[in-house]
């Protein structure tokens, strides 16, 4: 997987795209400025190699709940100094070096680093904070649904809102609209606060 994304990422970069979308991350917020990865785990699993690979030290801390192997394995990164490894973890770094190694041009380095930091986003959706977990657990993995292009065009207009009041009014107003069996007026009205 990583060899995929190295070379996907790459041939973007040689034909400049602005940008090149890595997939969807969807996340519930369990505040303090941590978020429980509900899909995607994979794919950001090895966005955190390949960053790793290139040398560049994410700013976020990826940890599994339950699986400390795994989380001393990220942790030793580059030396896997810990006594008990992850060897998929471990795989997939050397993967992710070696796929650079072959790929890149060192001449390119610099920019295709650049490039992944700038260029490469992955479309973060935020399930809202009353959804029932159990029940969206058990779609995703019964079902292995993606998003609806609805959901990602939901999920990329709420992130360039900044608060938190701005982003919820947001919601409701999306939430109010995409409900056809009844007139938005007849909806009750959000509760706005501040301001």
């Amino acid at each position: 997987f990583p060899v995929t994304i190295v070379q996907d990422v790459f041939d973007a970069f040689q034909l400049k795209k602005s940008t090149y979308f890595i997939g969807t991350l969807v996340t519930y917020h369990k505040g303090d400025d941590i978020f429980e990865v509900i899909d995607g785990q994979q794919r950001l699993t090895t966005i955190n190699l390949v960053l790793h690979a290139l040398e560049i030290s994410p700013t976020n801390k990826l940890s599994y709940r339950a699986r400390k192997k795994s989380n001393d394995t990220i942790s030793s990164i580059p030396n896997f100094s810990n006594d008990e490894k992850d060897e998929g973890i471990v795989n997939g770094y050397k993967h992710a070096k070696n796929a650079i190694k072959e790929i890149v041009p060192n001449e390119d380095l610099l920019k295709f680093k650049e490039y992944f930091l700038k260029q490469v986003h992955i479309i973060h959706y935020q399930v809202p904070r009353d959804i029932d977990l159990n029940h969206y657990f058990e779609i995703m993995n019964s079902r292995g649904e993606q998003l609806e292009k609805h959901e990602i065009i939901k999920a990329r207009l709420i992130s360039k809102l900044v608060s938190n009041q701005d982003k919820a009014t947001f919601n409701y107003v999306w939430e109010a609209c995409s409900e056809m069996s009844v007139y938005i007026q007849q909806k009750p009205k959000p509760i706005v606060t501040g301001k």
